[in-house]
């Protein structure tokens, strides 16, 4: 079976060919080179690549690492619906660039036009105030669904990069288009769950979304719902409650690389599931790989 990454992203520090925003310079290094050689360490054959805000809408980094190496990356666009013209961009990016996926950020919409990310926290309150750019966008209001459908015409999931505070939102949009396939990446942004039932309203409406088959959950990035150090092992109980919730088959593994580099590095982070007992053989390579492939494809 394949071991696939469901969820890292790459960036480049070259200004002169990849240029990224006002503002938004990541403090880790996150290029291909660095990643493909931890990626033949680690053993894992392929990833899905998720478009960083790092490089903002430009996805030019991001498709030439797709062009140079389509045995090992597949790639998630990164659209604002916001874009009087984002319909046609995810239409662009999934049938002439190979994009199989499309994220929704609204953490990044809130920022509106993305060149207004130098503005001082202040500058950028009193700016968002009178700038109908820079307006929350709702994930379910006509952009959003214009978006979210075109993604469901298109064969291809909408990723939900969101808190919980997202998920009444989630849920009608997952009624009124059955059709789109559907994930929440890192857990749906909800923390260590292990009390009893009932004692974490966000993990219990995250499981509560389980009676929609067409959604999957990432449990990729474990150093967000984890209060421990690698391997996180506070965080295991979640993976066996979604794996009760959802069925391995709509679980997938991600590591959120290049973040990990800084939480206790890129190939422990891709032992994580081997070392959670109690998953069976069959669950645990789903979680490894299975379900990635079965939603994306094979990555050879």
């Amino acid at each position: 079976m394949a071991r696939i990454d469901s969820h890292l992203h790459v960036w480049a520090l070259d200004d002169d060919r990849y240029s990224m925003p006002p503002g938004r310079v990541p403090n880790v290094p996150g290029d291909v080179d660095r990643l493909l050689p931890l990626m033949d360490e680690a053993g894992i054959d392929g990833a899905l690549i998720v478009q960083p805000i790092f490089h903002g809408f430009d996805h030019s980094y991001v498709t030439d690492a797709i062009a140079a190496h389509p045995d090992r990356f597949k790639g998630m666009a990164l659209i604002n619906p916001q874009r009087v013209d984002a319909v046609e961009q995810l239409e662009r990016l999934v049938s002439e660039q190979g994009y199989c996926g499309v994220r929704f950020n609204p953490a990044l919409w809130v920022y509106g036009v993305i060149e207004h990310l130098n503005l001082t926290p202040a500058e950028r309150t009193e700016h968002f105030k009178v700038c109908p750019d820079c307006q929350l966008q709702h994930l379910n209001d006509e952009a959003g669904k214009a978006v979210y459908q075109k993604a469901g015409e298109l064969g291809v999931p909408v990723g939900f990069m969101v808190s919980p505070a997202y998920f009444d939102q989630i849920d009608e949009l997952l009624i009124e288009f059955p059709g789109t396939p559907a994930i929440i990446d890192h857990f749906g942004g909800c923390k260590t769950a292990n009390g009893a039932g009932g004692s974490n309203p966000d993990w219990d409406a995250l499981l509560a979304l389980a009676r929609h088959p067409q959604l999957r959950i990432k449990v990729s990035g474990f150093v967000g719902p984890s209060s421990e150090p690698m391997p996180h092992r506070d965080a295991w109980p979640m993976v066996h409650d979604l794996i009760k919730a959802f069925g391995a088959e709509r679980l997938m593994w991600g590591t959120d690389f290049p973040w990990i580099q800084s939480h206790g590095g890129y190939v422990e982070g891709t032992r994580i599931i081997d070392q959670i007992p109690d998953i069976s053989d069959g669950d645990r390579d789903r979680l490894l790989g299975g379900t990635a492939t079965s939603l994306f494809g094979d990555w050879s």
